[in-house]
């Protein structure tokens, strides 16, 4: 049997991985990890600053923690991980306004949207000062169908990349993802292009909290914790995270178990 808690030599324990029965209950658990992550930062230096993933596999997550109780949102700052090149203004798809439309009943102290148009060089450099400017005390992630971290392509980023963000070209796998969680009608109306945070940037947070959901993501997970920690699969970068957790459910979990052939 794969042991994905230990995978070629990378320490990973049981204890980081949780696998649930649904989504919802994975999305609950992995609210109330967000929301002790954000607690703590606060009672330790009075504020809150925490980069989010806006993606449907975000939703169970999201869901749980705009109603976890006692989170003083008023001293959270806000960033997200990544932004289409070149999006109409005011497109529905642009993750920034899918963030905000599902965190607008929060009374958040900030929000930093990424604003690659018209000159995503210069918004490399304002992001990067931007996270910069303090620690960040949280990242709740994703992973995508064929291992990307945010828009971390598998092949085209580096683990150890100096860099805070990066503009990327999307694989065609990652842009059919988009059209299957029908966020996009047709391949051609995907972008062809993001800016990201890189895979440091990412992980370059006190409390990471990662999630996963459904069958589609089922080949990505087991990568991720089971492969080779390297660019061919940028979440399998979770795990030298010193302080992360994946939570699950039991679809994405579903080849964690499966014999080496």
């Amino acid at each position: 049997m794969i042991d994905p808690y230990q995978p070629h030599g990378t320490r990973f324990s049981a204890e980081r991985v949780s696998i649930h029965a649904s989504r919802h209950d994975a999305g609950a658990a992995a609210a109330a990890d967000a929301a002790a992550a954000i607690r703590s930062a606060i009672e330790q230096r009075g504020e809150a600053r925490v980069i989010l993933a806006a993606a449907p596999s975000q939703e169970p997550l999201l869901d749980h923690l705009v109603r976890e109780a006692g989170v003083p949102w008023e001293r959270v700052h806000l960033f997200h991980m990544d932004e289409y090149v070149g999006l109409p203004s005011g497109a529905p798809q642009a993750f920034a306004g899918w963030l905000t439309r599902r965190l607008a009943a929060l009374p958040i102290l900030r929000f930093e949207a990424l604003r690659p148009d018209p000159d995503p060089a210069a918004e490399l450099r304002r992001y990067a000062e931007l996270l910069a400017a303090g620690p960040i005390d949280l990242a709740c992630l994703g992973v995508g169908v064929n291992g990307h971290l945010a828009f971390n392509e598998p092949g085209e980023c580096r683990l150890d990349d100096p860099a805070t963000l990066r503009l990327t070209d999307l694989h065609l796998a990652s842009r059919q993802q988009q059209v299957d969680e029908r966020l996009f009608a047709t391949l051609a109306d995907v972008p062809r292009q993001a800016i990201t945070v890189t895979v440091p940037g990412l992980l370059n947070s006190t409390r990471a909290v990662l999630c996963a959901f459904g069958n589609a993501k089922a080949a990505g997970v087991r990568r991720m914790l089971t492969g080779p920690v390297d660019e061919s699969c940028p979440a399998s970068a979770i795990r030298t995270h010193p302080d992360a957790q994946v939570h699950l459910d039991a679809a994405a979990a579903a080849l964690l178990s499966e014999t080496v052939g």
